[in-house]
């Protein structure tokens, strides 16, 4: 069973490598991309072929910010939670604001 401290740590420790993980999958998912664009360009392939692949990584792509995104917007609802059940406060989580602009960019 967890106490409130054990929690604490835990859920940040796991919250950093988890934003870490997506950021850093969206790194990559966006180098492949850039990648492929130029292949695209400069390699005599089937026109057909690699725009399906371009459009099956823009998805992606898209799932990753959106996945970031959600990442961002369950810090926050955690560091809700750990202020009412009175958890020590955690120095290294995200403004409020970026809560509410990734709320508000999902949206539209």
């Amino acid at each position: 069973m967890l106490d409130s401290h054990s929690a604490t740590a835990r859920l940040v420790r796991q919250m950093k490598s988890t934003e870490s993980a997506v950021s850093n999958a969206l790194i990559e998912a966006l180098g492949l991309m850039h990648t492929a664009a130029i292949a695209q360009r400069d390699v005599a392939a089937p026109v057909a072929k690699t725009q399906a692949a371009m459009q099956r990584m823009s998805k992606m792509v898209e799932g990753l910010v959106s996945a970031q995104g959600d990442t961002l917007r369950v810090h926050g609802q955690l560091r809700d939670v750990s202020r009412v059940v009175n958890a020590p406060d955690e120095p290294t989580c995200p403004d409020q604001e970026i809560f509410t602009t990734a709320s508000a960019s999902q949206v539209a």
